[in-house]
């Protein structure tokens, strides 16, 4: 027990007063003479008594009246309530502020992130001046304790949003182990945040609970500054089938919605960059929700020309968190991937020649491919750094020097497409020089009549035939032969399979290249001399799904490394650079329309860019007009950043010590445990209202009393 004003306490001399005045104006008992009758002085004992005691009960009272009064004005306070830290022990509090992109929600015209600024600001007014104070946020820069007050206050009015932000658990560690430091402290934190489900994860939950119970004297408070019923509208990440695209190839891209709080239809827009940075729509889309609350919309884009294009998907209207209703992208549209056909013969070329660049097309620069055909004696002579992909078209054994100048062209991050066919041999296939190129040993020439089934399509190679895979009736281009592989290598990944489960398209990584091999030709036709066909592939009728493969698969190979145009905030960012774009120095324009300039070393190779935590299209270019160097990308928030659902408070309540934590959901609870673990919880209010108590009794008590004696 403690009192906020002790001196008050000297009034409780004043019960001197109502003694001294019972003994002063106490009546005399008047003298009556009766007749010696024995019940009536047995009557006569009997009040004498009772007016003894409620004398005495009345003199109780009005003592009890003026020490309550004088009790209740030092206003008495239980001390070792709410936060118990070291009893008269200076204070060390740290303030943790969520400001992750999440917190950017409006709600009643302020942003959760406002919310919390504001109470923590108010909270370091409450403290006193000896107390060491620590600032801390989702950045990745590790705070301590600031100078004073004022600091304190200037670094949470200062806090930007971090698109990047680091784990919610990580800045209340560094909080909770830099006030546990101070051990002749009050040690005391406090977290300012939405209450955030991916944040409060149950990772998180047993990390934090772990960490309290090694800081036995270390209190939390979690301060939730989150609303529910929040309407809103994101946007996932985009998914664009090709970011390098060719000549007269469109631009897809698909976007998911996800609703919250309401089932209305959503307009989406899709906008290309002019060049100088402004938006021009090119489509929009009304996006209609179902039952779960989500949506999908696609756009395709044609007719760009070559280079870099930059632009945005976007929600037509604003909605309470706007930082998910914008996704950038970045596309490439490069000239005409030069391929190497590898082939025996001419006429083994022909279908796939035919099949990526048209006899018909007379202009080379429309195409997505410019195909080369050379007969595999002498390949070796061929530089095949000159070329995108490289396909070898039914091969027989080749020499050892020819898979090894494969193996390095697929090492430097080109891609190889094998398609074995008739040809091939085990004997000449199983050597370790074709093993480096091939997913596996081959095992035999299965006869088992199958036809080709891609089940799943989420595999670049394949992902452009996903829209019309229903569509594709593969059925009717049987496969009466195909390779078997008997053992596959350990990073090898099956594409997709024959029907009857057999690996039909398999891809090996090599290096930073890749190499796909189709277990079937690709090359027969429908009566080869003296052998059956191995397949109805590009012979069968209407062999449309063949030129859609045919695409696909050397679209993929045809890729190179620096085909990412999209990333996350915060991620840093390699662009390897092709040797005719090796320059000295470049400029990056960043998405708010600064610009900066850097320098690169004799020979670099590759750009790298760390500094990711503005989302937006960002440009590199070198050379001026002539554009020497021309690259661009786009970062986007990440998903789990910006998601809105609510932790159960009861599981923050299991999972955390009781005794260390308290949860204050307004600035009343707030200040009402910041008083409670400073001058403990005050009793005056139930004080007053004992002393009214005890008022009412002595004044109904000697009303009656008076009454009587009269």
């Amino acid at each position: 027990m403690g009192f906020l004003t002790p001196w008050l306490l000297a009034g409780t001399a004043l019960i001197a007063v109502p003694v001294i005045l019972h003994l002063v104006m106490r009546r005399q008992p008047r003298l009556l003479e009766f007749p010696a009758l024995q019940f009536i002085r047995r009557r006569q004992e009997a009040n004498r008594r009772r007016m003894n005691l409620r004398h005495w009960l009345l003199l109780a009272l009005r003592c009890a009246l003026i020490a309550g009064l004088a009790i209740a004005l030092a206003r008495p306070t239980l001390k070792g309530s709410g936060l118990r830290g070291k009893e008269g022990a200076p204070l060390a509090v740290a303030l943790v502020v969520d400001n992750s992109l999440r917190m950017q929600v409006v709600h009643q015209s302020e942003t959760r992130q406002q919310v919390a600024t504001e109470m923590a600001q108010w909270l370091v007014g409450q403290l006193p001046e000896d107390a060491q104070v620590a600032v801390i946020d989702l950045s990745r820069m590790s705070g301590g304790f600031v100078v004073d007050a004022n600091t304190a206050e200037s670094r949470i009015r200062t806090l930007t949003p971090e698109s990047n932000p680091r784990p919610l658990e990580d800045a209340v560690r560094e909080a909770v182990e830099l006030v546990a430091d101070r051990e002749d402290y009050r040690q005391e934190v406090f977290l300012f945040t939405d209450q955030s489900a991916s944040a409060w994860n149950e990772s998180a939950l047993q990390s934090i609970g772990q960490l309290l119970a090694e800081a036995p004297d270390v209190r939390l408070y979690v301060v939730d500054v989150g609303v529910e019923g929040v309407r809103n509208v994101s946007l996932a990440p985009l998914e664009i089938r090709n970011s390098t695209l060719r000549p007269g190839e469109p631009l897809t891209i698909r976007v998911s919605l996800d609703a919250v709080g309401t089932t209305e239809a959503a307009l989406v827009e899709v906008a290309l960059e002019n060049g100088v940075g402004e938006p021009v729509k090119r489509g929009q889309q009304l996006a209609e929700f179902d039952e779960k609350g989500q949506a999908e919309a696609t756009f395709e884009l044609g007719d760009l020309p070559l280079g870099i294009h930059q632009g945005t998907v976007r929600l037509a209207e604003s909605d309470s968190l706007e930082v998910d209703n914008t996704r950038y992208f970045t596309v490439e549209v490069r000239p005409p991937a030069d391929v190497l056909l590898l082939a025996e013969h001419n006429r083994d070329a022909l279908f796939l020649r035919e099949a990526l660049q048209p006899s018909f097309s007379d202009d080379r620069q429309q195409g997505r491919f410019s195909c080369t055909v050379q007969r595999f004696a002498g390949a070796t002579a061929v530089d095949f750094k000159d070329f995108q992909a490289v396909c070898l078209i039914d091969p027989p054994a080749l020499s050892d020097e020819l898979w090894k100048a494969l193996a390095d062209y697929a090492n430097d991050g080109n891609g190889v497409g094998i398609f074995l066919g008739h040809r091939a041999r085990l004997a000449g296939f199983n050597d370790s020089s074709a093993q480096m190129l091939l997913p596996g040993t081959l095992e035999l020439r299965s006869r088992y009549a199958t036809y080709l089934r891609p089940r799943g399509l989420d595999h670049p190679a394949l992902s452009g035939l996903r829209d019309y895979a229903e569509e594709i009736p593969w059925q009717i281009y049987p496969v009466w032969q195909y390779w078997q592989f008997a053992d596959l290598a350990g990073d090898t990944y099956v594409v997709a399979r024959f029907a009857n489960n057999q690996p039909a398209l398999l891809e090996r990584p090599v290096g930073r290249g890749r190499v796909l091999t189709l277990a079937t030709p690709i090359s027969d036709p429908m009566e080869p001399q003296g052998r059956q066909p191995w397949n109805l592939l590009p012979t069968g009728p209407e062999p449309w799904p063949f030129l859609a493969l045919s695409n696909q698969l050397v679209g993929y190979l045809a890729q190179s490394e620096r085909e990412q145009h999209m990333f996350f905030a915060g991620e840093t960012v390699n662009l390897r650079l092709a040797a005719h774009q090796r320059v000295a120095g470049y400029a990056l324009y960043l998405p708010g329309g600064q610009t900066v300039r850097r320098k690169l070393s004799a020979g670099e190779e590759t750009i790298g860019i760390s500094t990711t935590g503005d989302l937006g299209n960002y440009r590199i270019a070198s050379g001026g007009e002539s554009r020497l160097l021309d690259l661009g990308f786009s970062v986007n928030v990440a998903p789990d950043v910006t998601n809105l659902a609510r932790v159960d408070p009861q599981a923050l309540t299991d999972a955390l010590p009781a005794h260390q934590l308290k949860i204050a959901r307004s600035l009343d609870d707030v200040q009402r445990y910041v008083d409670i673990g400073r001058s403990g919880r005050e009793l005056f209010s139930w004080a007053i209202t004992l002393v009214a108590l005890v008022w009412g009794t002595e004044h109904l008590l000697a009303n009656r009393f008076y009454r009587e004696a009269a």
